[in-house]
């Protein structure tokens, strides 16, 4: 399509805060080298972090502005993401769109490491939308 994916930026962040706050994302201690951008005319539309935890990886924070939903963007994101990955660790999701990481080889688990427990229990606490944890093999 016609955007481009790029790393972050520490500029990013205060757009990928107040995105995250409107969309009912977890943005908490948002460092830059963590995300990769997609822009489309100089614009941000989207967004997804890669976090390192002690045994695993999360893909988080993911965005798509809405007019790029279901043509790729975030598949396209979310490839990007797990193609940083240098460990052979599980990548889990804390998610509301299972549907969407369902496409990308996530499956529902029940059965996670305590730091993805944490997020989820975050999650289910502070936004409204169901979440559910998803894994994919590294």
């Amino acid at each position: 399509m016609d955007w481009q994916l790029r790393n972050g930026t520490e500029a990013d962040v205060p757009v990928i805060e107040a995105v995250a706050l409107r969309e009912q994302l977890d943005s908490r201690q948002a460092r830059a080298e963590e995300f990769v951008i997609a822009e489309r005319n100089g614009e941000l539309v989207g967004f997804g972090r890669l976090i390192r935890h002690k045994d695993c990886w999360e893909i988080a924070c993911m965005y798509v502005a809405r007019d790029l939903r279901r043509l790729g963007l975030g598949s396209d994101i979310v490839e990007e993401l797990i193609g940083r990955i240098n460990e052979d660790l599980p990548v889990y999701a804390v998610t509301s769109l299972p549907e969407f990481f369902v496409t990308l080889g996530f499956a529902p688990v029940k059965k996670m490491p305590a730091s993805i427990r944490a997020k989820l229990d975050y999650c289910r606490a502070t936004f409204d939308d169901e979440v559910i944890v998803m894994s994919r093999e590294s």
